[in-house]
């Protein structure tokens, strides 16, 4: 969760640096794919540059989507 509220926001502390220092966002994605990323809200930053979530937040969806069960449960 952190990193889709904040790749946009605070791209260096998920990407690696170039020689010349830029920071090479999406270098896990090939360019020709680049129009696919999903820029809107909830993944847009405020106009301000702040993330759309905080870490309180964050910690809540999170905790939601643990409760979430389709009661697989693995053979053994």
């Amino acid at each position: 969760m952190a990193f889709y509220v904040t790749r946009d926001t605070a791209p260096a502390r998920w990407y690696p640096r170039a020689r010349d220092g830029r920071v090479q966002r999406f270098d896990d994605l090939p360019e020709d794919y680049w129009a696919n990323l999903e820029r809107g809200v909830p993944f847009k930053p405020f106009s301000d540059g702040r993330p759309r979530l905080n870490s309180r937040e964050i910690d809540d969806i999170v905790a939601f989507l643990r409760t979430l069960d389709d009661g697989y449960v693995v053979p053994r």
